[in-house]
């Protein structure tokens, strides 16, 4: 028996959000801002996921220093710009 596999290209984060969760968009743009566009990019808009369940946020990034970067400069600001308590950011 044959497997079929085929594969998804890559979306930015942004454009996800924007279709699976557009209550996350206002929070993300607000992110946006606080962080600048260019870090934005390489950090935020590339995450595999992004999950809010009331005051908890999931970050899923595929770089460990990309998690390093977010833990380490931008967690004060996530939790403020989604209203959050708690942040898990793993790396896959």
């Amino acid at each position: 028996m044959e497997t079929t596999r085929y594969s998804v290209p890559f979306s930015p984060l942004q454009e996800r959000i924007a279709r699976e969760a557009p209550q996350l968009s206002a929070a993300l743009n607000h992110l946006l801002q606080a962080m600048g566009a260019s870090d934005f990019e390489k950090y935020i808009n590339s995450l595999s996921a992004l999950k809010k369940v009331d005051d908890h946020l999931l970050l899923i990034t595929k770089k460990e220093m990309y998690r390093s970067v977010l833990t380490g400069r931008f967690l004060p600001v996530i939790k403020e710009c989604f209203a959050v308590k708690f942040v898990r950011i793993v790396s896959q």
